[in-house]
This record gives structure tokens, sequence and C-alpha cells, in this order.
């Protein structure tokens, strides 16, 4: 098990709520959540990224909807965005801080403004 970290308002280790962040479905309540409670900037860095991709994910599918053509493609970006969710909750579970070209930037600076 990993070591907590003195800097947590949380009783999991940063890295656990950091890939909570991630996980598929669900991941953008806790994300939300930990973005609320959490001082630790590991984890606040991880759930504003994740609310991001969130959000990014959810807009495609609204404007791939909008037609029947586009609306085929989809299915296949919703399944990349699972597989990349679920990868950013291994590689965060396991300590490393991966980040998404756009969505880095944009985390930083809504980090640099809270």
């Amino acid at each position: 098990m990993a070591a907590k970290s003195t800097n947590s308002t949380i009783s999991l280790a940063p890295n656990v709520a950091g890939a909570l962040c991630y996980v598929p479905v669900v991941g953008w309540v806790a994300a939300l959540v930990l973005l609320i409670v959490e001082k630790n900037p590991a984890v606040r860095w991880n759930a504003v990224q994740s609310l991001l991709l969130s959000g990014v994910l959810w807009l495609v599918g609204i404007v791939l909807t909008m037609t029947i053509i586009l609306a085929l493609l989809n299915f296949p970006i919703m399944i990349g965005g699972l597989i990349l969710n679920l990868v950013l909750a291994v590689k965060t579970y396991q300590g490393e801080t991966v980040k998404l070209p756009v969505l880095a930037g944009w985390t930083d600076k809504i980090l640099k403004r809270a």
C-alpha cells in the first residue's frame, strides 16, 4: 500500500485518490468531490484534468450525434475515451503524472486561478 501524504485532508493515499478521478462513469463525481475537499496539489490536478476530459468527451458525443453520419463515430470515440480513462487511472495509481496535450495546459491555468 502506498504511503499516506501529510498534505492530504482525506484518508486515501494521493495515488489512490488521483486514480479514483479517472474511473469510468463515476470518476467525474469523485473528481468533483476531491476538487472541493482535497488540499493535495497532485490530487487536485488529476481531479481537474479528469473533469476536463469528461467534459470534452461529453461535448464530442453531443456534437457527433447531431448528424446520422457523424453519429456512427460516437461509439468508437466513447470506447477510446473509456480506454483512455482506464489507462490514466492505472498510471495515476502507479504514481505517474500523465499530462494530456491540451487538457494539461488548461488544468494548469485553472489551478493557478484558484
